[in-house]
């Protein structure tokens, strides 16, 4: 049997309500520029008093983590799904009570949960990757400080196997 994490991320909403912690070390920390991720993030960002999801070049920013190591310590009954199309099988669950976005999760299939970088309490891993950049806005330029890619690298699928390889065995 293996040790549990010695690693504990906070994850709050605005206001303090909701607290989700996350175990051990990030599988990666990445911005995404699919649609999905933009309308998300629209769509989030148009709830009262929302909080900033999209970053200013239109990315979002997330750190993922194992499914397994991330849960709801203060606050589940605030959480709520928002689904871009309703057989959609991914939903980012937002904290009603301040509508802060929290993390994007899956009714089914991947093994982690890709939590809202703003909303770390410690500090947030740097962003590793700049990801689905195909569908960022032509008016935009994209830094040059991490690799941007068209679709997923092989490197950030290899990091998920890896992961999921991980969990099965209990590591």
């Amino acid at each position: 049997m293996s040790k549990p994490p010695k690693k504990v991320t906070t994850v709050r909403c605005a206001c303090g309500s909701v607290e989700v912690e996350a175990r051990g070390e990030p599988i990666m920390t990445t911005a995404c520029y699919c649609d999905d991720c933009q309308e998300g993030a629209r769509r989030i960002e148009a709830l009262p008093d929302a909080r900033p999801v999209l970053s200013p070049d239109g990315g979002t920013e997330y750190v993922l983590y194992r499914k397994d190591r991330v849960r709801c310590e203060k606050g589940a009954e605030l959480l709520r799904p928002h689904k871009l199309q309703e057989k959609s099988v991914s939903h980012r669950v937002v904290a009603t009570c301040c509508n802060t976005a929290m993390f994007l999760g899956f009714d089914r299939g991947p093994h982690w949960v890709s939590v809202y970088r703003a909303r770390l309490q410690q500090p947030a891993p740097p962003v590793e990757a700049r990801v689905q950049t195909k569908f960022k806005s032509a008016s935009v330029t994209l830094p040059t400080d991490v690799p941007s890619y068209p679709s997923y690298p092989l490197g950030f699928m290899l990091k998920l196997v890896g992961a999921q390889v991980a969990m099965w065995l209990g590591r």
